[in-house]
Protein backbone atom coordinates (compact mmCIF):
# COMPACT_ATOMS: atom_id res chain seq x y z
CA UNK A 1 0.00 0.00 0.00
CA UNK A 2 1.24 3.28 -0.88
CA UNK A 3 -0.52 6.50 0.37
CA UNK A 4 0.36 9.94 -1.23
CA UNK A 5 -0.86 13.00 -2.24
CA UNK A 6 -3.65 12.61 -4.91
CA UNK A 7 -3.77 14.42 -8.14
CA UNK A 8 -6.71 15.15 -11.13
CA UNK A 9 -5.95 11.87 -12.38
CA UNK A 10 -6.61 9.65 -9.61
CA UNK A 11 -10.14 11.45 -9.54
CA UNK A 12 -12.26 8.67 -11.83
CA UNK A 13 -10.42 5.64 -10.19
CA UNK A 14 -11.85 6.86 -6.56
CA UNK A 15 -15.48 7.47 -7.59
CA UNK A 16 -16.09 3.83 -7.40
CA UNK A 17 -14.61 4.14 -3.83
CA UNK A 18 -16.44 7.03 -2.71
CA UNK A 19 -19.75 5.17 -3.99
CA UNK A 20 -19.58 2.12 -2.39
CA UNK A 21 -18.31 3.81 1.41
CA UNK A 22 -20.53 6.59 1.32
CA UNK A 23 -24.24 5.18 -0.33
CA UNK A 24 -26.24 7.74 1.33
CA UNK A 25 -24.82 10.79 0.53
CA UNK A 26 -26.18 13.83 -1.81
CA UNK A 27 -23.13 14.05 -3.65
CA UNK A 28 -22.11 10.49 -4.47
CA UNK A 29 -25.51 9.30 -5.57
CA UNK A 30 -24.91 11.49 -8.83
CA UNK A 31 -23.40 9.90 -12.11
CA UNK A 32 -19.76 9.24 -12.31
CA UNK A 33 -18.73 12.27 -14.77
CA UNK A 34 -20.91 14.65 -11.98
CA UNK A 35 -18.95 12.81 -9.20
CA UNK A 36 -15.67 13.69 -10.90
CA UNK A 37 -16.28 17.44 -11.73
CA UNK A 38 -17.45 17.48 -7.53
CA UNK A 39 -14.21 16.06 -7.08
CA UNK A 40 -12.36 18.50 -9.22
CA UNK A 41 -13.66 21.31 -7.33
CA UNK A 42 -12.50 19.63 -4.53
CA UNK A 43 -9.14 19.27 -5.45
CA UNK A 44 -8.95 23.04 -6.41
CA UNK A 45 -8.83 23.87 -2.74
CA UNK A 46 -7.86 20.65 -1.05
CA UNK A 47 -5.51 19.01 -0.33
CA UNK A 48 -6.52 15.04 -1.58
CA UNK A 49 -4.47 11.96 0.40
CA UNK A 50 -5.13 8.53 -1.77
CA UNK A 51 -4.10 4.92 -0.87
CA UNK A 52 -3.56 2.61 -3.61
CA UNK A 53 -2.60 -0.99 -3.18
CA UNK A 54 -1.77 -2.65 -6.60
CA UNK A 55 -3.35 -0.94 -8.80
CA UNK A 56 -7.00 -0.29 -6.86
CA UNK A 57 -7.87 2.64 -4.98
CA UNK A 58 -8.42 1.82 -0.98
CA UNK A 59 -8.73 4.72 0.28
CA UNK A 60 -8.84 8.53 0.23
CA UNK A 61 -9.97 11.76 1.68
CA UNK A 62 -9.66 15.63 1.40
CA UNK A 63 -7.55 18.02 3.75
CA UNK A 64 -9.54 20.83 4.27
CA UNK A 65 -8.20 24.38 5.88
CA UNK A 66 -10.84 25.70 8.00
CA UNK A 67 -9.34 28.35 10.64
CA UNK A 68 -6.07 29.51 12.06
CA UNK A 69 -5.13 31.94 14.74
CA UNK A 70 -3.55 35.10 13.59
CA UNK A 71 -0.36 34.15 13.96
CA UNK A 72 -0.51 31.06 12.10
CA UNK A 73 0.56 28.76 14.99
CA UNK A 74 -2.84 26.96 15.93
CA UNK A 75 -4.31 25.47 12.50
CA UNK A 76 -7.91 23.42 12.70
CA UNK A 77 -8.58 21.07 9.40
CA UNK A 78 -11.15 19.13 8.36
CA UNK A 79 -11.57 15.36 7.08
CA UNK A 80 -13.73 15.74 3.98
CA UNK A 81 -14.77 12.39 2.47
CA UNK A 82 -12.74 10.08 4.44
CA UNK A 83 -13.06 6.70 2.39
CA UNK A 84 -11.20 3.54 2.93
CA UNK A 85 -11.77 -0.36 2.26
CA UNK A 86 -10.49 -2.11 5.35
CA UNK A 87 -9.89 -0.33 8.83
CA UNK A 88 -6.57 -1.35 8.51
CA UNK A 89 -5.95 0.82 5.27
CA UNK A 90 -7.99 3.52 6.99
CA UNK A 91 -5.78 3.84 9.95
CA UNK A 92 -2.32 4.32 8.09
CA UNK A 93 -4.47 6.96 5.53
CA UNK A 94 -5.52 8.77 8.98
CA UNK A 95 -2.27 8.43 10.51
CA UNK A 96 -0.61 10.37 7.58
CA UNK A 97 -3.40 12.82 7.57
CA UNK A 98 -2.72 13.61 11.29
CA UNK A 99 1.00 13.76 10.71
CA UNK A 100 0.32 16.01 7.33
CA UNK A 101 -1.89 18.98 9.62
CA UNK A 102 0.58 18.62 12.39
CA UNK A 103 3.63 19.49 10.34
CA UNK A 104 1.98 22.52 9.30
CA UNK A 105 1.39 24.40 13.01
CA UNK A 106 3.51 23.85 16.42
CA UNK A 107 -0.54 23.28 17.53
CA UNK A 108 -3.52 22.20 15.62
CA UNK A 109 -7.30 20.37 15.92
CA UNK A 110 -9.00 17.91 13.36
CA UNK A 111 -12.99 18.22 13.34
CA UNK A 112 -15.14 16.46 10.86
CA UNK A 113 -18.93 16.21 10.90
CA UNK A 114 -20.32 12.50 10.21
CA UNK A 115 -23.74 11.71 9.58
CA UNK A 116 -25.20 8.45 11.81
CA UNK A 117 -25.94 6.58 8.05
CA UNK A 118 -22.17 6.78 7.26
CA UNK A 119 -19.52 4.34 8.38
CA UNK A 120 -16.95 5.34 10.43
CA UNK A 121 -17.98 7.07 13.59
CA UNK A 122 -16.86 4.03 15.72
CA UNK A 123 -13.41 4.03 13.95
CA UNK A 124 -12.56 7.63 14.73
CA UNK A 125 -13.60 7.45 18.48
CA UNK A 126 -11.32 3.99 18.49
CA UNK A 127 -8.33 6.41 17.24
CA UNK A 128 -8.51 9.55 19.53
CA UNK A 129 -11.70 11.42 18.60
CA UNK A 130 -14.37 12.65 20.79
CA UNK A 131 -17.88 13.71 19.87
CA UNK A 132 -17.84 17.25 20.41
CA UNK A 133 -21.28 18.04 19.26
CA UNK A 134 -24.71 16.43 17.95
CA UNK A 135 -26.49 18.60 14.88
CA UNK A 136 -30.25 17.26 14.25
CA UNK A 137 -31.78 17.27 11.00
CA UNK A 138 -28.32 18.41 9.31
CA UNK A 139 -27.58 16.90 6.29
CA UNK A 140 -31.34 15.56 6.01
CA UNK A 141 -34.68 15.53 7.60
CA UNK A 142 -34.69 12.75 10.87
CA UNK A 143 -30.75 12.28 10.52
CA UNK A 144 -28.54 13.53 13.30
CA UNK A 145 -24.45 14.15 12.67
CA UNK A 146 -21.50 14.53 15.20
CA UNK A 147 -18.86 16.65 15.11
CA UNK A 148 -15.80 14.87 15.75
CA UNK A 149 -12.63 16.36 17.13
CA UNK A 150 -9.13 15.58 18.02
CA UNK A 151 -6.36 18.23 19.22
CA UNK A 152 -2.94 17.98 18.93
CA UNK A 153 0.31 19.88 20.05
Amino acid sequence: MAIRVGTQENLEHLVALFKQFFPVHNQFQQPDRDIVDYLHEQLQDNELLVSETKGIYDGALFLVKIGESSDSTHKIRKFRHFAFTTESIGKELLQEAEKSVQAQSPTSKIELTIAETEPGKDFYLKHGYQQEATLPHHYRWGETCFILGKSFS
